[in-house]
């Protein structure tokens, strides 16, 4: 049991109207499209377009012309995305450590400028000097980096100043490094990565690029940044990639270690700001965030490891704590230490997602969608968070340290397998202006309809400031041995119209199915320590439902379609019998007076 709380956190629930014209910022040019394979709307495989093909993902973090989930069907590749052989093209190559003019090619001391289209092989070592891509407005310029070393320490090592796309490919067994040490400047504009981009940039191939960016971000895009292969390496003093438009991982590994965000995409409008992963290996160790998106991030295959903030255990960091920001020295607030954030809606759908944060471990500032892959979380506050709606089709979810392992407003369990230790509640509806929130008064609701639900806590096991729900799947909750706070609590109305259900716990603030409820339940009030295992069995001996206690509890509610009225029903503990009760109405057996419904977030991990 929490008390009601007015700005605990925020919640900030944002929908934008898409602009009646978009903007087209940085250097790519608008083409026309001359061949493509798109998938359909309602496809889970990402679209791969011819080389020429122009880019069709307009829709790709929208949905209806306002932000939304991103639809990962719309989401293109080009051909040249990808890793293509190029021994057997037109090649220019360039030797860093004695660079010479080439067709495309100018040489200006240590500053290397390419400016026409093609494919550019870098070997060597430049020591104190700048690659710059200054190209045409539709130019695609490939730098293949074999074995390169390029270090600067007045400006970023290499600059994609002008192009439609730029390419960085990465031979198999190739290693090669980047590595700034302030951050430069051209004119006005600031180059705020060691790679930076004003156009499009991608990354493909087997070798490995490590990337030191003492000064700033790792790697940044001004529009979109794709990663579809490579091993990179990237220390950062602030962000380790930045695609301000979006970040797109189809495959590789990186490897992140950031003093501010991991990854992170910036444009709020509804076709950007997003960041997608939907295959290869990331991991990622950041003092703030782990992934921060504007507006959605989707995860849909590979593997996915964050540690933010120092972990569960982590300190909080003080700083500029506005979405994105930097940390500041001027500004005393405390900085988003969440694993994966987004703005608008965060879904999963396939993958492997494991998360080690200070703040909320998941957590979307209106949606959250979980209907497949597996999730392990720790988290030193909330496990998943979503500020409106969280839904859970499917998959495999894990909170094993949190808080408050699930919260929303509107929070719906209609499949998957769910295990959540929390030190206060386990599933919490809350955020609703009843509560101090900004969402719809009354709305908070918690509704199990499938799944298998396990639930341990030290506070509430299932508690709602509106209606509890429960009409299918395996529910299983081990609540508090105090008598401060219920296995089930609600401020609403509580049903069990079906499913199979066990709670475990104490009896001071206990609270029970209304008799509105569709499926009969039994409250018995017996004892038990740690470790026991209860059983529920009928007449005829056949156990209903078991599990074992994780912690001592003096009552037992359950309720299984089996149950009907007139028949006698047993709680055995250890085998032998503890409580003996029998149905005469929906609800039967011990009643409490249930507690005061829990507010957002307020709890002391213990």
């Amino acid at each position: 049991m929490k008390p009601n709380r007015l700005s605990m956190k925020k919640h900030t629930l944002r929908f934008a109207v898409i602009l009646s014209a978009l903007i087209l910022a940085g250097c790519a040019s608008t083409q026309s499209t001359t061949s493509s394979t798109s998938a359909s709307s309602t496809s889970s495989t990402v679209s791969t377009e011819e080389s020429g093909a122009d880019e069709t993902d307009s829709t790709g973090g929208a949905m209806n012309g306002t932000i939304g989930s991103v639809i990962e069907a719309n989401l293109s590749f080009k051909n040249k995305d990808f890793y293509i052989d190029y021994s057997t093209e037109d090649t220019v190559k360039i030797d860093l450590s004695a660079p010479k003019e080439a067709d495309g090619v100018k040489v200006s001391g240590s500053t290397v400028t390419i400016t026409e289209a093609g494919t550019y092989v870098l070997s060597g070592t430049l020591t104190d000097g700048q690659v710059i891509i200054d190209a045409g407005d539709e130019d695609d310029v490939r730098l293949v980096l074999e074995n390169a070393s390029i270090t600067c320490t007045t400006t970023a090592p290499i600059y994609a100043k002008n192009a439609d796309k730029v390419i960085i490919s990465l031979p198999e067994n190739t290693e090669s490094t980047v590595t700034d040490t302030v951050t430069g400047t051209d004119g006005n504009d600031a180059l705020t990565a060691a790679i930076f981009a004003k156009c499009d940039l991608s990354v493909n191939g087997t070798g490995t690029l490590n990337v030191n960016a003492n000064a700033n971000n790792g790697i940044t895009s001004e529009d979109k940044l794709k990663i579809t292969g490579g091993v990179l390496n990237i220390t950062s003093a602030d962000d380790g990639l930045v695609g301000k438009d979006a970040v797109r991982i189809k495959d590789g590994t990186v490897h992140i270690t950031a003093s501010g965000n991991g990854i992170k995409s910036t444009k709020s409008e509804a076709d950007k700001g997003y960041v997608y992963i939907g295959g290869g290996t990331v991991n990622i160790t950041a003092e703030q965030d782990g992934i921060q998106a504007e507006t959605s991030v989707l995860i849909s295959a590979g593997e996915v490891n964050v540690t933010a903030g120092g972990g569960a255990n982590g300190e909080q960091k003080t700083g500029n704590a506005m979405f994105g920001g930097a940390q500041s020295t001027t500004t005393d607030e405390t900085l988003s230490t969440k694993g994966i954030k987004a703005e608008a809606a965060l879904d999963i759908t396939g993958g492997t997602v494991t998360v080690d944060s200070a703040d909320d471990s998941l957590h979307s500032n209106d949606s959250m969608t979980v209907s497949g892959g597996g999730i392990t979380i720790k988290s030193g506050d909330d496990g998943l968070h979503a500020d409106n709606t969280l839904t859970i089709e499917d998959g495999t979810i894990v909170v094993e340290e949190s808080c408050e392992g699930l919260e929303a407003i509107d929070l719906t369990i209609n499949g998957g397998t769910i295990d959540v230790t929390a030190s206060d509640d386990g599933l919490n509806a809350t955020g609703s202006a009843v509560d101090g929130g900004f969402g719809t008064e009354g709305a908070d609701t918690i509704t199990v309809n499938g799944g298998t639900l396990t639930v341990n806590v030290s506070g509430d096991g299932l508690d709602s400031n509106g209606a509890l729900t429960i009409n299918g799947g395996t529910v299983y909750v081990s609540g508090p041995t105090g008598d401060g706070n219920g296995t089930f609590d609600c401020d609403g109305v509580f049903t069990i119209n079906g499913g199979v259900v066990l709670g475990t716990g104490s009896s001071g603030m206990l609270k029970t199915p209304t008799t509105d409820s569709k499926q009969n339940t039994i409250s018995v009030s017996c004892t038990g320590s740690a470790g026991d295992t209860v059983e529920v069995k009928d007449a005829d001996g056949n156990t209903l439902v078991s599990a074992v206690a994780p912690k001592n509890f003096t009552n037992v509610t359950f309720s299984t379609p089996d149950i009907t009225e007139g028949e006698t029903y047993t709680v055995y503990v250890n085998g032998t019998e503890a409580a003996s009760e029998t149905c005469s109405g929906v609800v039967r057996g011990a009643t409490g007076m249930g507690s005061f419904g829990g507010g957002p977030g307020n709890c002391v991990k213990i």
